[in-house]
C-alpha cells in the first residue's frame, strides 16, 4: 500500500509498506477521505517534535476491507468512522468511559502511524457505521464534530444558554453547530478571515464579530453574559484571557485550542467572576451514548449545511500541497481532505 510519512518539518515523502492484516478483535479499513487537523499542522510546521517518518492523520473514514476473527456488527463494505484510540479497555478511566484518559492509550496519527496511507487495521471498538446521509468525506468530518461535542458536554451545555465560540476555523464553526443541536438559544462567534465569518453566517451564528481586541469586546456586550465560551484557537493567542472577558459570572470555559506555550491570565477576572474552566482531550463515553455516536447523529441532520467546510481536496500523493494550503488561510482553506 501507499503512504505518506512526514520526512522532516515542511516535508513529505511517499513509501511503499505492506498491506496490514487484523488480528483478534481487529479490522482492517480501505481509507477513503482523511483530514487535515490543527494539531496536525503543528507536527508539520515542527512546533511539536516527530520522528522523521511518521505517518500522520486522525480525521479518518473509509471502508471495512476485513475483520478479524471475533468481531461482529460488521461486515466488509460497510462505511465507518474511526476514532483514533486504541486503549486498554481495563483501566479505572476505561471502565468508567473516559477512554481517551486510558494510560496506555495510543492515538493513530500521533504515538503510532496515522491515516495518511491506504489501509489501516483498528480495534473493532473503535469503529462507526455512518448513516446514509453521511459518506465518507463527511464521516472524517465526524471526528472534530466528537471533539466539539465532548467539550460541550464537560461543561454540561444546558437548553436556552448562551454561548460564544472564539474562533471559526473547521473546531470553532462545528462547535457552533453542536452548540445549537445541543440547545443554546443564542451563539456568537469571533472570526479572522471573510470566507470564516461567511461559513460561520451559513451555519445560523447569531453574530459575527473579528477577532481582534475590538471585536472581543463587541462580542462581550453582545453576549451579555455569556453562560459558555468555547476557545478553539490556541497557539500563541490570547484567547484564554479573551475567554475571561467574555463569560459570565458563574460561567463556564472549555477550551479545545491546542497552546503552543504557556498563556497568562488575569487572576482576578477569574476570582471574581468565579469561572470555571475546562480542559477538553479529544472524546469518550461520557453517558449511554458516546461523544462520537452523537457526533455522527449531529453531522447526519446537519449534512447539507457542513459539507461546504471541506473546501480543498487532494490526492494522497499531493499531500504536502495539502498541508501547506490548510497552514494558508489566505487560500479559503476551511478543511482540507486528503483523499485515498
Amino acid at each position: 500500500m501507499k503512504v505518506m510519512a512526514l520526512a522532516a518539518p515542511g516535508a513529505f515523502e511517499l513509501k511503499t509498506m505492506e498491506q496490514p492484516q487484523p488480528g483478534p478483535g481487529e479490522a482492517l479499513v480501505r481509507l477513503r477521505s482523511v483530514g487535515v487537523c490543527g494539531s496536525d499542522l503543528h507536527f508539520f510546521r515542527g512546533e511539536f517534535p516527530l520522528p522523521p517518518g511518521h505517518v500522520l492523520g486522525h480525521e479518518c473514514a473509509g471502508e471495512v476491507e476485513a475483520l478479524g476473527e471475533g468481531v461482529t456488527g460488521f461486515a466488509p463494505g460497510d462505511r465507518v468512522a474511526l476514532e483514533l484510540f486504541a486503549v486498554c479497555l481495563t483501566c479505572a478511566q476505561c471502565r468508567s468511559g473516559q477512554y481517551h484518559l486510558c494510560p496506555s492509550r495510543k492515538a493513530n496519527g500521533l504515538n503510532v502511524p496515522g491515516g495518511l496511507r491506504e489501509y489501516m487495521v483498528v480495534p473493532s471498538y473503535a469503529l462507526y457505521r455512518l448513516p446514509p446521509e453521511v459518506d465518507c468525506e463527511l464521516g472524517a468530518l465526524c471526528e472534530p464534530l466528537a471533539v466539539c461535542v465532548h467539550g460541550l458536554r464537560l461543561v454540561e451545555l444546558r437548553f436556552g444558554e448562551r454561548v460564544a465560540v472564539l474562533g471559526a476555523g473547521t473546531i470553532g464553526l462545528m462547535a457552533l453547530t453542536a452548540a445549537r443541536a445541543m440547545g443554546a438559544t443564542w451563539v456568537g462567534v469571533t472570526a479572522r478571515h471573510p470566507h470564516q465569518r461567511a461559513m460561520a453566517e451559513a451555519l445560523g451564528a447569531d453574530a459575527v464579530f473579528a477577532a481582534d481586541v475590538d471585536g472581543v469586546q463587541q462580542l462581550t456586550r453582545a453576549a451579555a453574559g455569556a453562560d459558555v465560551v468555547v476557545e478553539t484557537v490556541g497557539g500563541q493567542a490570547s484567547t484564554l484571557q479573551d475567554a475571561l472577558t467574555v463569560v459570565g459570572p458563574g460561567g463556564r470555559i472549555s477550551v479545545l485550542g491546542a497552546f503552543t506555550q504557556p498563556v497568562q491570565i488575569h487572576p482576578i477576572v477569574f476570582f471574581l467572576k468565579e469561572a470555571r474552566i475546562f480542559g477538553s482531550n479529544c472524546y469518550g463515553r461520557p453517558g449511554r451514548r458516546s461523544d462520537y455516536e452523537l457526533a455522527i447523529e449531529i453531522m447526519r441532520r446537519n449534512a447539507a449545511a457542513l459539507r461546504p467546510l471541506i473546501t480543498h481536496h487532494f490526492p494522497l500523493d499531493r499531500v504536502e500541497e495539502a498541508y501547506r494550503t490548510a497552514d494558508d488561510k489566505r487560500s479559503g482553506a476551511i478543511k482540507v481532505h486528503v483523499a485515498l
